[in-house]
């Protein structure tokens, strides 16, 4: 298959472009940098696109199979004022709106045929600890209300035909990137504890599982809709955070109060210090295994990588 990636150049996109090259697929890197498209992993493509833009000329998605857009500004880079709140939500809606709207101007021959559209578990909220699928009704709070805004734009698509999958992606775990990469510094030096009361789960992925589960909604028609990107073994993250000083070598002894989190990051804090278990029922009713179903083998194969 032809797959373009919007957002490709991210921690996600990096990891994921040598799985789907793996599998035989040809991908074309979307981005507004072609420098940073150039040093992406494996063998593919860039097509330099600005989708804030975008005025109806070249279109470049012409003659691609899927689309997957991981676009968005980082979520946990800072503290959450109305202005960083303008960019979380411009990089995402507007984005995807611009996207959609891409794809609608092409006939159907070289129309992609799937739209694998990223959303995240904030969609849920975070007034339950209770495990939820994809059949919950969304939350409530600023993510909540941004996921569900996001979702809304990304569904647009299938108005024009084309099979569309929100893929509501929670912690992803991998090397070199994400929240884990925030998360080692303390460990390493022997200052890593768990946050909060370290009660709360934390639904976490495996940065290739994720990678391989988007091959398969790209490869497997019966994937659309609501999709959660989560390993079916959340953690609470007291757990977590003595599977990851496992993992490294350090302890975890010294733990971080939710007051300190709210100080420092204010309404970010709540992405650490309240939790959500997530259940990937979709993925595993239609077939999908994880090769990092556990969060030992995840931490262990990632540390190992790292040294």
């Amino acid at each position: 298959m032809n797959v373009a990636i919007v957002g490709g150049t991210g921690f996600i996109g990096r990891t994921m472009t040598p799985v789907l090259t793996a599998k035989g697929h040809v991908v074309t890197i979307v981005t507004r940098d072609q420098g940073r498209g150039a040093n992406a992993k494996g063998d593919v493509r860039v097509q330099e696109w600005d989708p804030a833009k975008w005025q109806g000329t070249a279109n470049p998605f012409q003659g691609q199979d899927a689309v997957i857009n991981l676009a968005g500004a980082s979520i946990a880079e800072r503290r959450w004022t109305p202005s960083r709140k303008a960019v979380l939500r411009a990089s995402r809606v507007e984005t995807t709106r611009t996207i959609v709207t891409a794809l609608s101007h092409l006939s159907e021959p070289v129309r992609p045929k799937v739209l694998i559209n990223a959303s995240g578990t904030g969609f849920y909220g975070f007034e339950t600890t209770d495990e939820v699928d994809e059949s919950r009704s969304p939350g409530n709070g600023f993510l909540a209300d941004l996921c569900v805004e996001w979702e809304r734009e990304a569904l647009r698509a299938m108005d024009y035909g084309i099979r569309t999958a929100c893929l509501r992606i929670s912690m992803v775990l991998g090397k070199n990137g994400g929240a884990l990469q925030k998360m080692v510094f303390p460990f390493k030096l022997f200052l890593g504890g768990s946050i909060g009361t370290g009660t709360q789960p934390v639904s976490w992925i495996h940065v290739e599982d994720l990678g391989r589960l988007v091959a398969a909604i790209c490869e497997q028609p019966a994937f659309k809709g609501a999709i959660n990107a989560a390993s079916p073994h959340p953690a609470t993250m007291r757990e977590f955070c003595r599977q990851l000083g496992r993992a490294m070598g350090r302890p975890s002894w010294l733990p971080i109060p939710a007051w300190a989190l709210r100080l420092g990051l204010g309404e970010l804090s709540t992405l650490m210090t309240h939790g959500q278990s997530v259940t990937p029922l979709v993925a595993q009713q239609l077939g999908f295994t994880f090769t990092y179903p556990d969060l030992e083998s995840a931490l262990s194969a990632i540390m190992e990588k790292d040294g």
